[in-house]
């Protein structure tokens, strides 16, 4: 797998602490420091990678399906507070877009609503995104949008009623002429990318992308369970 150049601080922090892969702890590698290449080669790309559409998003990268193990390591970033794999998320989604990076302004996390920030205490998009900004160098704007009402969580909503939760869910800041790539960590229906497009374009945004780590099967995501052996040396943590 190609990655963008790592930075000069991501090497001289593996030199004074080595990093451990997050599925099975042996030693991480670089530029993707948390996962060794062995847990690597066992990620299930998405396929297709690059979908068109529809408006108002103008094109849809996915990384990954939402299988093992990927769905163990966003459940792990997501209900765990492990943002060690939110940096691995972030330097394999970083990969795959890199090709794409040049067509954008800034890069959006999907917003949380202040009150479930409060309760989880981060932002998994947000660590995602962090991460892809550095390594494709973009520039992470949230401020140009904001989550105004606490949605309902999607998981097990037909396609229908996820709509209409969303209604009325984001708020656009100022986004006049911009280029803009939401990053998420799943997407399903594509309910939640689609909605905040929308919103971005008719506050201004020339142009949305969603750049999503795992696109989940319709109706539901499978929620990860108990973690299961790797392929590679030890287990997962």
């Amino acid at each position: 797998m190609q990655y963008p150049v790592d930075s000069r601080l991501d090497w001289l922090s593996g030199l004074v602490l080595p990093p451990r892969c997050v599925l099975c702890g042996a030693r991480g590698q670089r530029p993707c420091l948390d996962l060794c290449g062995a847990c690597e080669t066992v990620l299930p790309p998405a396929s297709p990678v690059l979908q068109a559409g529809p408006v108002p998003l103008r094109a849809t990268i996915a990384a990954f399906d939402y299988d093992h193990p990927v769905d163990f390591l966003v459940h792990s970033l997501k209900y765990r507070g492990h943002l060690a794999t939110g940096r691995v998320l972030g330097s394999l989604l970083a990969s795959r877009v890199a090709p794409f990076a040049g067509g954008v302004d800034a890069i959006l996390p999907v917003p949380l609503h202040p009150t479930r920030h409060a309760e989880r205490g981060f932002n998994q998009s947000a660590e995602i995104a962090g991460r892809v900004a550095r390594l494709v160098g973009r520039p992470v704007r949230p401020e140009l949008a904001r989550r105004i009402r606490d949605t309902r969580p999607q998981v097990g909503l037909e396609p229908a009623e996820r709509r209409a939760n969303l209604a009325g869910a984001f708020a656009a800041g100022r986004v006049d002429g911009l280029r803009i790539a939401v990053v998420d960590d799943v997407t399903t229906t594509g309910s939640t990318l689609r909605q905040l497009a929308a919103v971005l374009r008719a506050a201004g945004a020339c142009s949305v992308d969603a750049w999503c780590v795992a696109r989940a099967s319709a109706p539901g995501i499978r929620r990860a369970g108990p973690a299961e052996p790797s392929p590679c040396a030890g287990r997962m943590r």
